[in-house]
């Protein structure tokens, strides 16, 4: 089955964690309309501000930490539980 998410950030974090994501297949993510490149590993690998890291085990989506979130910034996801 395939979900959709928005989630509002906390300002100057670069992490959302949400155990309902995790061990799940992420289909995309957008940053307030940008659709970034999905990274899959359960190790911290750096991204670029065009990417994110989806860590399954934990059921984290881990942005460029050199771009913090900003005050009321959205992200978007869809994703397909397994």
């Amino acid at each position: 089955m395939t979900f959709e998410k928005i989630y509002t950030t906390v300002p100057e974090t670069n992490i959302i964690s949400d155990a309902a994501i995790a061990y799940s297949q992420v289909l995309m993510v957008s940053r307030e309309g940008s659709v970034l490149n999905i990274k899959e590993s359960n190790d911290d690998i750096p991204v670029t501000n065009r990417e994110v890291l989806y860590q399954p085990a934990l059921g984290n989506l881990v942005f460029n930490d050199q771009m913090p979130f900003n005050q009321m910034e959205t992200i978007q996801i869809v994703y397909k539980t397994l």
